[in-house]
């Protein structure tokens, strides 16, 4: 199905049935006001968080906006396990929200690809659709083609902290004969370990990138250690 055409489906279907909030259940919004406000900010100071990164992990710098938690949690997966694409606008005003306040310097947007195999199964790739929401209100356009993985890879947060550098390393390419911008943002919805983010990336400062950054819109448990790019 075409995304406009989905759009159409979304938009009947919300005319049909109102939309509850996905967390408490509260007719009028797919994201409601109230759960929205319960919403913790991930922790500045955290391991997964770092301004700059350590240089041997190729970001320059990455944030990442609340803990993946209670409402966001439910909000998150209602998007990518139930295919609620509406979802894709309150999350983006979340990002885009903290944008405002922390901007991070790009040329360009570049979601986390998936594999065929796992985008052939959802039917979209949820962080693809998270930055076409965000592109307009912060003024960069989104390259959704040109970062490739290359080859399908277990879920990180299935994997120990070695398995995990390993799992993603070499899964990613730049396809395209141009290079890429030279300041990328990279836009991951859920950074379960920050592997996948600096091996995106290496492939990316390989094909001539000289700034990358990346913005997650959560992440779990801020109070462990053991978060490794």
């Amino acid at each position: 199905m075409t995304g406009s055409l989905q759009t159409l489906v979304d938009t009947i279907l919300g005319l049909l049935f109102p939309d509850r909030c996905a967390s408490c259940g509260r007719v009028g919004s797919l994201f409601c006001a109230e759960c929205q406000a319960e919403l913790r900010p991930y922790p500045a100071g955290s391991p997964t968080v770092t301004h700059p990164y350590d240089r041997s992990t190729f970001l320059d710098a990455a944030a990442v906006v609340f803990v993946f938690e209670g409402p966001l949690r439910d909000a998150v997966h209602c998007f990518k396990y139930k295919r609620i694409r509406r979802m894709a606008r309150p999350l983006s005003n979340l990002l885009q929200a903290y944008l405002a306040l922390h901007p991070l310097p790009a040329d360009a947007i570049i979601p986390v690809p998936l594999h065929h195999h796992r985008l052939k199964q959802r039917g979209f790739n949820q962080t693809e659709v998270l930055a076409q929401h965000l592109s307009p209100a912060c003024g960069l356009p989104v390259l959704a083609r040109g970062l490739e993985r290359s080859r399908h890879t277990e879920h990180q947060a299935r994997l120990a902290a070695q398995e995990r550098l390993s799992n993603v390393r070499g899964a990613f390419v730049w396809q395209p004969s141009t290079p890429p911008p030279t300041r990328v943002l990279l836009l991951d919805d859920v950074l379960t370990t920050g592997a996948t983010l600096g091996a995106c990336a290496q492939a990316l400062r390989a094909a001539g990138t000289r700034e990358v950054r990346a913005l997650a819109l959560a992440s779990s448990r801020p109070e462990r250690s053991d978060h490794s790019i």
